[in-house]
């Protein structure tokens, strides 16, 4: 498996087809983190680097859950992907990011979430299992949480400037 290292990012990226460089929002929103943990994006060169580390977290704890004696092994890949996450954004976001404020962390706590809500949904008798409900409710909460924090880290300039961000309309 291939995790990313730091000095494979950039700010800007090309689009691929005409070599333009386009802006994307710093952070991914909480649907590309859930894409990337199902597997669907994150392993071109040309996706956003936070979407490559969060599927590197999410095959990590895979491989973690279906071999637990190389746990020592995968728990210390996760921390350097973690340690990567957080010193990429530490180097991009608009203000200091705050001891304590570690979106590596959340994403692989998120990974890992998503990774045994989806194997409580392949083991349970019933889909309708309190477990698994409250392992799905648990995730969505966390990419609520996501989304709050990447705000706190970034600013409220990125939210309301973001394609990724949609502004939320005021019923008439």
């Amino acid at each position: 498996m291939y995790i990313p290292q730091p000095d494979d990012t950039q700010l800007s990226w090309a689009n691929g087809r005409d070599n333009a460089f386009v802006h994307r929002p710093l952070l991914p929103d909480w649907h590309e983190l859930l894409a990337a943990f199902c597997g669907h994006i994150g392993d071109q060169p040309d996706d956003h680097p936070v979407t490559r580390w969060a599927r590197g977290l999410a095959e990590l704890h895979l491989e973690r859950r279906e071999q637990p004696r190389d746990a020592g092994g995968i728990d210390e890949l996760r921390a350097q992907t973690v340690t990567f996450i957080d010193d990429w954004v530490a180097k991009r976001a608009r203000r200091s990011v705050l001891r304590g404020e570690s979106l590596g962390a959340v994403v692989d706590v998120m990974a890992a979430a998503h990774v045994h809500a989806v194997y409580l949904l392949k083991t349970a008798e019933k889909v309708s299992d309190h477990e698994v409900h409250a392992a799905w409710y648990r995730l969505a909460k966390m990419a609520d949480g996501w989304t709050d924090q990447a705000v706190r880290v970034l600013g409220s300039q990125e939210r309301r400037n973001s394609p990724a961000y949609p502004r939320l309309q005021r019923p008439a």
